[in-house]
């Protein structure tokens, strides 16, 4: 067993490998950022979006108006690898950079490599349409030497006052963004608009005709999806409440039952079909890419699930979906609000209204590892078969106490 003394040391020799590596990657993207690149300008313009699978799903209506604001312009998405294979199926821009976050992190020859390569394009116009920044996003954004290099005002949810306060100097323009709470349909929107398309208003996203399901996923009878995983454990309703919500719901629909989610949420996924008995239940949890999801999700009556990418693919594929919501942030994502009127059913948000609601995920009780968030484990199963029924009927959008 270790000393004190030997764990203080060890600590203490992470932290300065830490703190070199940190200089080490901050040096290289200096040079990089200062090198010559020699050759004109090319007629192109790179957007940079590295956030996750949801956001990107809520950026794609204001997504297409790039080609719009740069009609003349190649576009190139620099995008996160784990959604880029996704964003090939859009007509919205004409190349896409897949960015791979941790080894960018980790691999410092990975990192300078992808640097290089982006600096080499000599892109004329630099965009990074993200609200909530990282120092990913802006040192891609600084390798570029574009010279227009545009960003938004931002927030701190992702960086540091102090990185951030050095990071806005790597761009010409920041757009404004308003200091109030905004749902993050209108927040894309006022960034579009804030590179010139004034009169853009935000709606849902309508990409159900880039999708056709393969033969391998067409299912001969209706059925809905469960998507009972998320990102955060902590943000997941209890497995028994999603099993006991699948046995009533097959009384009243006589639907089957589709699973969903990656490798890691099969455990769960697993558990519900164990606890669901007698119900008609298919387990895809870890066998559908992303792309094979979207066409499930497409191809289905509803949707239930945790706040989650899922919630926002369903609206945009004109699905009615129901999202066990809790408060954390609340109003950034979901519930939705438009700007226009968009052609399909908007989430239908349950929720169990709290004083703490916004906490930004930072829990004020106390909270033990095999539960969920207070604001989600108090939801029950009778608030969610009612939203269900509710969703699959009639009155989609609706928030549900």
């Amino acid at each position: 067993m270790c000393s004190i003394s030997e764990i203080a040391r060890r600590i203490n020799n992470k932290i300065n490998e830490t703190k070199l590596f940190i200089l080490l990657t901050n040096s290289i993207d200096w040079l990089i950022a200062h090198s010559s690149q020699g050759e004109p300008y090319s007629n192109s313009v790179l957007i940079v979006r590295l956030d996750a699978i949801g956001d990107f799903i809520l950026w794609l209506d204001s997504a297409k108006e790039f080609r719009k604001l740069y009609p003349d312009k190649k576009i190139v998405l620099c995008a996160n690898a784990v959604w880029s294979g996704l964003a090939e199926r859009f007509p919205y821009w004409d190349e896409i950079i897949a960015v791979e976050e941790n080894r960018f992190r980790f691999d410092i020859f990975y990192r300078i490599k992808l640097l290089l390569f982006i600096r080499r394009q000599r892109f004329t116009v630099a965009v990074q349409p993200t609200f909530s920044r990282n120092l990913i996003g802006d040192s891609l954004i600084r390798s570029t030497g574009s010279q227009q290099r545009i960003g938004s005002q931002g927030d701190l949810n992702n960086i540091s006052k102090h990185d951030k306060a050095i990071s806005d100097t790597w761009y010409t323009k920041l757009i404004f963004s308003d200091d109030a709470p905004l749902m993050e349909l209108k927040r894309n929107a006022e960034f579009v608009r804030g590179l010139g398309a004034e009169n853009f208003t935000s709606s849902v996203a309508e990409v159900r005709k880039y999708f056709e399901p393969p033969a391998v996923l067409i299912h001969e009878n209706p059925y809905y999806v469960v998507f009972p995983g998320a990102l955060w454990k902590y943000k997941v309703w209890p497995a028994s409440n999603y099993a006991e919500l699948i046995i009533r719901l097959s009384k009243s629909f006589g639907w089957q039952v589709v699973l969903c989610g990656s490798l890691e949420e099969k455990s769960i996924c697993d558990e519900i079909m164990g606890k669901s008995s007698g119900v008609n239940i298919k387990n895809l949890a870890g066998k559908t890419s992303l792309v094979e999801l979207l066409e499930v999700i497409c191809g289905s009556k509803m949707l239930v699930g945790n706040d989650t990418s899922a919630i926002h693919i369903a609206a945009a594929t004109g699905v009615p979906s129901v999202c066990i919501l809790g408060g954390g942030h609340f109003g950034r994502f979901l519930p939705y609000e438009l700007e226009r009127k968009g052609s399909g059913p908007l989430p239908t948000a349950v929720i169990k209204k709290m004083d703490c609601y916004g906490c930004d995920w930072r829990c004020i009780y106390p909270m033990r590892r095999d539960q969920p968030f207070p604001c989600i484990d108090s939801i029950t199963v009778d608030q969610v078969e009612h939203a269900c029924i509710q969703a699959a009927s009639e009155v989609p959008g609706k928030i549900f106490p």
